[in-house]
């Protein structure tokens, strides 16, 4: 059981390890692709065999295109795709031999193919998003603008309010001042109503006088 699971890890960090070192190359579905030996030229008795999960090419079994006929293998050990599909995305393999059937060099590439449809429909969804964020930017300057326009008209009616009072204020001060003057005035024109003892005629008084002298 333990030997297995060694195997498996190993497996996995060997996995690892090529698609770390693996060239990635990106296409769209469609386009046309080249994955490159960078090597001059192949010798005569030379061999390069490309291996994938849905492909195995090589030029000494003479298997120099592809079964769906979209790619085929050229002279310096390149393979190349016209139009590549979504299909043939995955790790390609590509491993020279001499004559004596020792490897010479050994290449990984991943191959990764966007669909077109997913594209548009990704470019849909981010046009669809920047309207929707354009649309709530509008609705908050909207509700900003709003708020304040409300909040000035607010402070203008309450200075409007105030200063209404205070004249209101100063035009009954000024009536209670001219009421009090009009009242001064009437008051200065009445005479005080006290009981007075009535005045001895001056005829009696002469009598009283002469009365007295007789005395």
């Amino acid at each position: 059981m333990v030997p297995v699971c060694l195997l498996i890890l190993m497996m996995k960090m060997m996995m690892k390890s090529d698609a770390a070192s693996a060239k990635i190359i990106t296409a769209h579905s469609g386009e046309a692709v080249l994955l490159t030996s960078d090597l001059p030229e192949l010798k005569p008795r030379q061999d390069a065999r490309w291996t994938h999960l849905h492909l195995v090419m090589s030029r000494e079994n003479k298997v120099k295109t592809c079964h769906h006929g979209r790619c085929e293998l050229l002279s310096d050990g390149s393979l190349r795709f016209s139009r590549v599909q979504t299909a043939d995305a995955g790790n390609y393999s590509l491993e020279v031999f001499d004559e004596n059937g020792k490897r010479l060099i050994k290449r990984d590439f991943l191959l990764r193919v966007e669909d077109n449809s997913s594209s548009s429909s990704s470019s849909g969804s981010m046009v669809v998003s920047t309207l929707v964020c354009c649309f709530l930017v509008f609705l908050l300057l909207l509700f900003i603008t709003t708020f304040i326009l409300k909040r000035r008209r607010r402070s203008q009616r309450i200075s409007t309010t105030g200063q209404v009072e205070e004249n209101v204020y100063v035009a009954m001060h000024s009536h209670h001042g001219n009421q009090r003057k009009d009242e001064e005035k009437q008051e200065s024109h009445y005479v005080p109503c006290y009981p007075v003892a009535r005045e001895t005629p001056i005829t009696e008084q002469m009598a009283v006088a002469v009365e007295d002298i007789y005395v």
